[in-house]
């Protein structure tokens, strides 16, 4: 529905021009010696808006260009950050699991991620069950 409304809305200024462009006796004379050029001023009004849409449009593309670099760090990061994160939950999963060894090395891996108290957590289990797997406090000699 909405487009419709624009389509038709486009349709009612292509008329409205149309019908102002009929009673236009006006003209724009541009001298450039030893040129001389004659426009009528609708004409000359609209290549002057369409010039001051391409200025618009230049200084836009000019603006991303300048911000790619930045962007593209932004991008960067974002994809290290979501790995890292990754790499946590792989963590968290081996920890589930039992694997504590492994569970430690990943989540030293995920240091960088914006939970680093949970994948710090996750060492400190995994050693302190290495560390009880060595003393033989993990096993059972009965």
């Amino acid at each position: 529905m909405r487009a419709a409304f624009w389509l038709l809305a486009l349709f009612a200024l292509a008329v409205a021009l149309t019908l102002v462009a009929r009673v236009d006796q006006g003209y724009v004379v541009v001298v450039y010696p030893p040129w001389r050029m004659e426009l009528s001023f609708l004409l000359a009004l609209a290549l002057l808006v369409g010039l001051i849409a391409l200025a618009y449009a230049a200084l836009r593309l000019g603006q991303a260009a300048l911000r790619l670099p930045d962007d593209v760090r932004d991008w960067r990061d974002r994809q290290r950050l979501a790995a890292a994160e990754r790499t946590l939950l792989d963590a968290m999963r081996a920890h589930l699991d039992g694997d504590a060894q492994r569970a430690a090395r990943l989540a030293q891996k995920a240091g960088g991620c914006r939970a680093a108290d949970i994948a710090a957590r996750l060492i400190e289990a995994g050693e302190a069950h290495t560390g009880r797997e060595a003393s033989g406090a993990g096993t059972d000699t009965d």
